[in-house]
């Protein structure tokens, strides 16, 4: 009766240990010894030099060239209005435009960028012709939503 114990006492240690390190993921690592440098030849490879244009250009957001095309389009001063743009994908836009003295809510407008410049394709409080935004100028049904669904 002893020895049955005795055997019982070691399964339970044993079975125990094993839970206990699967619960806490104790793990051996062996530890290897530090890595010796191995001396080889040494290659170089041409460095070249770029130069810098002193007269850089700053960079305009979407949301100013948007605004600058729209001013451009209806030769409003830039000042006068404010632009926010809803929806851009880098080369499609779609937001509103309004005048800062004006009380009545302003109109949308739906911009397609080309060789780094925006275009607005539509603008205003009509309603758009969807075909020719979809097969002309395929603009994005993501732009699109809300408008021409």
């Amino acid at each position: 009766m002893k020895n049955i114990l005795v055997v019982l006492l070691i399964i339970l240690a044993f079975l125990g240990g094993y839970f206990l390190s699967q619960n806490y993921n104790f793990k051996l690592e062996t530890k290897n010894p530090s890595p010796t440098p191995t001396v080889g030849e040494i290659i170089t490879a041409p460095t070249s030099i770029i130069q810098i244009s002193p007269t850089l250009k700053p960079v305009e957001n979407d949301e100013e060239m948007i605004k600058t095309a729209l001013v451009e389009k209806h030769g409003w001063n830039s000042d006068d209005i404010i632009v926010t743009v809803s929806k851009n994908n880098g080369q499609f836009a779609r937001g509103g435009v309004t005048e800062k003295s004006s009380e009545v809510g302003g109109g949308m407008f739906l911009a397609k960028k080309t060789n780094r410049q925006w275009e607005i394709i539509f603008d205003g409080n009509g309603v758009p012709d969807c075909s020719k935004l979809k097969t002309t100028y395929l603009f994005p049904a993501v732009i699109l939503t809300g408008i021409c669904d």
